[in-house]
C-alpha cells in the first residue's frame, strides 16, 4: 500500500507547482488524501465552478481513473460535497479513521480541534452554520468570491495568528489524546507547520502546507510514514 497526504494548498494562490507535483507523482500511489484547504476558497454551488478551479478539478478527475481520492473539507471550503457533481471522490466533512496494514490512522484537517479557541470557533461557526450556508447559496459567485477575500483578510488580521493562539500546541495535545486512546498515527493539517513526531506508542504528523513549505507525507508498506519536502530534504 502506498498513500499520499497533502494539505493547505490554497489553490490557485499556490500556482501550478501543486498541479505539477500531482501530475508527476499520482501514479505511484494507491490512495491520495487531500486534508483540507486545497482551495483558497470553494463553495459547492449547483452546476457552477469557478474558472480558476478548472485545471485542478480536471487533474483530479484524471487521477480518479487510477487512484482512490479522499478530499477533506477545510476551513476555506464550504459545501465541499458539491464536488460530487463533477467527480466521484470521497468527500470527508470532518474526520476519517483508516487501517493501513493493521495500523489505526486518524485524519482530520484540524481547524475544529481547539475548542478553547473561542473567538476563532465563533468566527468559523458564524460562516459555516446551516442558516449562513443557505444565504450564501443565493449570492452570485462573483460577489461571493469578493466577500470570501474580505473574510479571509479579517481572519488573518483581526483574529490572532495560529502561532499566538498556540494552535500547534492544541493539535499536538489532541494527537496525544488520540494516541492514548489506541490510535497509532494521527495526521492533521491547518497550521501550515510540518511536523513528524514519533512517540512511544504512535506518531503525530502535520502535513504542513504546499504554499510555503511544500511538504507532504507518505505511507508505504514496509517503510512506514515519512514527511517530505518537494523542493528540499526529506524527514522520515
Amino acid at each position: 500500500m502506498k498513500c499520499l497526504f497533502v494539505s493547505d494548498v490554497h489553490y490557485p494562490i499556490s500556482g501550478d507547482i501543486f498541479l505539477k507535483f500531482l501530475w508527476d507523482n499520482y501514479t505511484y500511489f494507491d490512495r491520495i488524501y487531500l486534508l483540507g484547504d486545497i482551495f483558497e476558497f470553494y463553495f459547492g454551488y449547483k452546476n457552477f465552478i469557478y474558472k480558476h478551479h478548472i485545471k485542478l478539478l480536471t487533474l483530479l478527475k484524471v487521477i480518479l481513473k487510477k487512484t482512490e481520492l479522499y478530499i477533506f473539507e477545510g476551513n476555506h471550503e464550504y459545501r465541499l460535497e458539491g464536488l460530487r457533481q463533477f467527480m466521484d471522490a470521497h468527500i470527508i466533512k470532518r474526520s476519517l479513521e483508516e487501517k493501513f496494514d493493521g495500523l489505526r490512522v486518524y485524519m482530520e484537517h484540524g481547524d475544529m480541534v481547539d475548542k478553547e479557541d473561542i473567538r476563532y470557533m465563533m468566527f468559523r461557526n458564524a460562516l459555516k452554520n446551516r442558516f449562513t450556508l443557505r444565504i450564501i447559496e443565493h449570492i452570485k459567485p462573483s460577489l461571493l468570491l469578493s466577500l470570501s477575500k474580505k473574510a479571509s483578510h479579517f481572519s488573518k488580521t483581526d483574529i490572532k495568528s495560529k502561532k499566538s493562539r498556540h494552535t500547534d500546541d492544541a493539535l499536538e495535545k489532541f494527537a496525544n489524546s488520540k494516541i492514548k486512546s489506541g490510535i497509532d498515527v494521527v495526521i492533521l493539517a491547518h497550521t501550515h507547520n510540518p511536523i513528524l513526531i514519533k512517540k512511544n506508542n504512535g506518531i503525530y504528523i502535520n502535513t504542513g502546507d504546499f504554499l510555503e513549505h511544500f511538504t507532504y507525507a507518505t505511507y508505504e508498506t514496509g517503510r512506514g510514514f515519512s514527511l517530505h519536502n518537494y523542493l528540499g530534504d526529506d524527514n522520515g
